[in-house]
């Protein structure tokens, strides 16, 4: 004859319990786990820019405001002058 119900029944609801917090354990820790990675990652931020393109970019910007520095004296220099140019338009008839 087997084992009767009530003889069994508390020890298959404690493998049940067991088995289930066993689970949640696991769960527990993988999770913990991806946020430890997650944090990792974080903490080592931004990857540095490469030197040669920021060369590059300091250059086109040192250009650009060369460039413009040029343009503001030639116009106050234009200004300063009267704005040069052939004379006057239907000079000779």
């Amino acid at each position: 004859m087997g084992k009767r119900f009530s003889e069994s029944a508390a020890k298959k609801l404690a493998g049940q319990a067991r088995k289930k917090e066993q689970a949640a354990a696991k769960d527990r820790a993988e999770r913990e786990r991806m946020e430890s990675e997650e944090a990792q990652k974080w903490e080592e931020g931004a990857k540095t820019p490469n030197q040669k393109k920021l060369l590059e970019m300091q250059k086109r910007e040192e250009k650009l405001r060369a460039k413009q520095e040029r343009e503001s004296l030639l116009a106050a220099e234009e200004e300063a002058l009267g704005k040069g140019g052939k004379g006057k338009k239907g000079g000779k008839k």
